[in-house]
């Protein structure tokens, strides 16, 4: 969505950040363990305060976020205890880590620096279809041949015109096939799912894949 969205969403609150989770997502445990993250980079675009963040800044050589508002920015480093120096009022740096407070969309490969593993949980799902075909051109930008992507999506009936928007598997191959490999790992229906509810949905889907530049 536009900027003043997510802007509006911060400082909203509740309901309007019903994304962030307050544990580390399994998926995340599960898939990039600490001996698969040893040495290798990581970029998490759309980051929030994302707890995961805080596995990648424990296990990982250097991981970089990067969000457009600045409070959840310093409420990560808050929440987790960190002291952070903040550089051209925008680089909040911590050892092995750093935030930038910037729109995505306008980086450049010099300022996330080289990347082994791309974090999407919130990315792709965000963005309607002519913003989501700009976010895989950046993506591309951004990553090199050997760059993984860890991407988790969510699918389900009926389907919304607002974020988190549903993406299928046949959606993630459409986008990414002819310069990934994907593998799809997980996909399991979530009955609790609190979207089910709030929105009358008929079943809710949490997929995750990896997939691997060619």
């Amino acid at each position: 969505m536009e900027p003043e969205f997510w802007i509006d969403s911060w400082q909203e609150r509740g309901s309007k950040t019903s994304f962030h989770r307050p544990d580390i997502h399994p998926y995340v445990i599960k898939h990039t363990p600490a001996d698969y993250l040893a040495g290798k980079r990581v970029f998490v675009p759309l980051a929030g305060k994302s707890n995961d963040l805080d596995w990648f800044r424990r296990h990982a050589a250097y991981t970089t976020g990067v969000e457009l508002v600045d409070s959840p920015i310093r409420e990560f480093f808050d929440e987790h205890d960190l002291a952070y120096s903040v550089h051209d009022g925008r680089r909040y740096s911590v050892d092995k880590m750093a935030f930038l407070c910037a729109d995505l969309f306008h980086l450049s490969r010099d300022e996330v620096g080289p990347v082994d593993l791309i974090y999407d949980r919130a990315s792709l799902i965000a963005f309607p279809y002519d913003m989501r075909m700009r976010y895989l051109d950046k993506i591309d930008e951004l990553s090199d041949p050997g760059t993984q992507i860890l991407l988790i999506t969510l699918e389900y009936e009926p389907r919304m015109e607002t974020p988190p928007f549903s993406v299928t598997p046949d959606e993630v191959s459409e986008y990414y096939a002819e310069r990934y490999a994907i593998e799809h790992i997980e996909w399991p229906d979530v009955p609790d799912h609190k979207m089910k509810y709030k929105f009358g949905l008929d079943f809710i889907r949490e997929h995750a894949f990896i997939l691997t530049r060619r």
